[in-house]
Formats: structure tokens, C-alpha cells, sequence
């Protein structure tokens, strides 16, 4: 029997389809820096108190930055935003996790301050279904809020009594508006009903501060003495890309002389570097820029 070609073809629009969906896929992977921070409690008690259990490698007080790169990915809501942050996750309480809340709690991350760039905001998008992303702003917080109380769920529960607090929810988005170094508080609630009362089994975290590197900006520049501290954010270097970090600074905005290289090439390691200068004497006044360059 002799098979004719068209029991092997398949049709074009499904093959359009499947490229799409394949490249979609791969393209939204390659600029999402990915890192999970995982909520739990002191103990299972009634009234001990919600916290992270692996948050001290990621807090600012670390010195570690959340990069948020300039979206120009045309398959990615966020488009022209700086977009990025971890995965908040909560812990279950199944045996498989270390310091779950309790059966019944339900976890919620309440954003109560932002701080960076003035007039920049800093946002949230919640996903339209776990691994999709948020097609809108969810809510915004302008820089210098202090009183906040957006939040959005960790649990994947319905709060009802027995239930594991356990969640873990891809696709959610974290932006800004405006590149620079945004500091963000957040404490973790239990929404649940089910402790004393009709109260929460739990008692809320202490508050928790995070850094997000939106872009490449200078974060701060220090003065003492003789001597100027400038620091800024860094990315690190991956297969695909390598990251290169130099430091400029030039006595006048006219040309010439123009700037002058005084650090680099440094690499980047996801957290906050400092270079010291000592500028000369007789300048009076001393300007600084940070460039970085790339190369597959």
C-alpha cells in the first residue's frame, strides 16, 4: 500500500500555532529572574507569629537587589515596564517543609511601604491563573508610601478550618515605572478564621524589606571627608549573557575633557556594589555615571 503525502502534513495554521506558542514560551523565560521566598510560622501554635523562613539571603539589610530589566518583550503584559522580584510561596504543612503555619491558617504578603526614585511606582499583577501572567495593574503604590494595606494572597486554601496553608502561584508580576533602587516593606497576616474568637490562628511577621533593581542607576552617593562612596545594584552573569559593570566620573558636563573610567569591568552578583573615589582637590565639582555592558 502506498501512502500519499498527505497522511504525513500538517497544516500550516497549526504549525504557526505551535512556533508561537514555542517562542512565547522561551522568550518570557529568558528575562525572568526567578527566586522563591517561602512563608511559615515559629510553630504550628495559636498565636505564634508568621514569618520567612528563608528570607536572610534575600532581604535588603543583605544587600541583595531583585533585578526588574526594561521589558521590550512584545508577548509580556508588563511591556514597558522594569519587571521582576521573587515568588512569594507559602510553606505546607504536609512534612515536606520546615516551619509551616498551622492547619487552617491563611496567608496573605500586605505591602505597607514603598520607597526609591521620586515619582516612581511600584506595582502589582496578579496572575489570571497560576503560570499566567497578570494582564493589568492589580494595585500601585507611589514612592514614599508608608501606610499601605494592598495585599494578595499566598495560600491557595479557602481559609476553612483543616485546611493546608500551603501555596505556591507563578505568573504574579512585580514593576515600577521608573528605573532606580526601590525599597519595599511587606509582613505577612493570617486571614483565617479559625483561631480564638473567629480570629486568626496566627500573629502577623515583623516587617520585611526588599530591594528592587529597576534598570541601571546609581542607588546612592556618600560623602565623607575626602572620599565619595557611590553604590549600585548589579546583575550577575548567566550562559546567555555576560554582565559588565564601569563606573565614570568627569569634573565637567561639557566636552571635553569628558569622563574618565575610575572602576571596572566589574561583575555583578545580584546584590548591591560600592566603589570608593577619591576625587582631586582642586575639582570642583565631581560627576559620576554607571554604564554596563553586555555580550552573549
Amino acid at each position: 500500500m502506498r501512502l500519499s503525502k498527505a497522511n504525513f502534513s500538517v497544516p500550516p495554521m497549526i504549525i504557526a500555532a505551535l512556533l508561537l506558542l514555542s517562542f512565547t514560551t522561551a522568550s518570557r523565560a529568558q528575562i525572568i529572574q526567578h527566586f522563591h521566598v517561602t512563608a511559615g510560622a515559629a510553630s504550628t501554635s495559636v498565636g505564634s507569629p508568621l514569618y520567612f523562613t528563608d528570607a536572610d539571603s534575600f532581604l535588603a539589610e543583605s544587600g541583595y537587589v531583585a533585578n526588574m530589566p526594561l521589558i521590550t518583550n512584545t508577548f509580556l503584559p508588563t511591556i514597558g515596564y522594569y519587571m521582576g522580584g521573587p515568588t512569594f510561596t507559602a510553606a505546607s504543612n504536609d512534612g515536606s517543609a520546615d516551619s509551616p503555619a498551622a492547619s487552617g491558617a491563611r496567608i496573605a504578603l500586605v505591602v505597607r511601604a514603598v520607597a526609591g526614585p521620586v515619582g516612581g511606582h511600584w506595582s502589582f499583577w496578579e496572575t489570571s491563573g497560576n503560570e499566567e501572567y497578570g494582564e493589568t495593574i492589580t494595585f500601585s503604590y507611589a514612592t514614599g508610601t508608608t501606610n499601605g494595606t494592598n495585599s494578595f494572597l499566598l495560600s491557595e486554601n479557602t481559609g476553612q478550618p483543616g485546611e493546608d496553608p500551603y501555596g505556591h502561584i507563578h505568573g504574579r508580576s512585580f514593576t515600577t515605572d521608573k528605573p532606580g533602587l526601590y525599597s519595599v516593606w511587606v509582613q505577612l497576616i493570617d486571614t483565617s478564621r479559625n483561631g480564638p474568637g473567629g480570629g486568626p490562628i496566627h500573629t502577623p511577621s515583623p516587617l520585611y524589606r526588599y530591594y528592587f533593581q529597576a534598570g541601571t542607576s546609581i542607588a546612592r552617593i556618600d560623602r565623607t571627608n575626602s572620599s565619595v562612596v557611590i553604590t549600585f545594584g548589579t546583575q550577575p552573569s548567566n550562559a546567555a549573557r555576560q554582565y559588565a559593570y564601569f563606573l565614570d566620573a568627569a569634573s565637567t558636563l561639557d566636552e571635553p575633557p569628558g569622563w574618565t573610567t575610575i572602576a571596572g569591568p566589574l561583575s555583578g552578583n545580584n546584590h548591591l556594589r560600592s566603589f570608593t573615589d577619591t576625587p582631586p582637590a582642586a575639582a570642583p565639582h565631581r560627576f559620576y555615571r554607571l554604564r554596563v555592558t553586555t555580550s552573549p
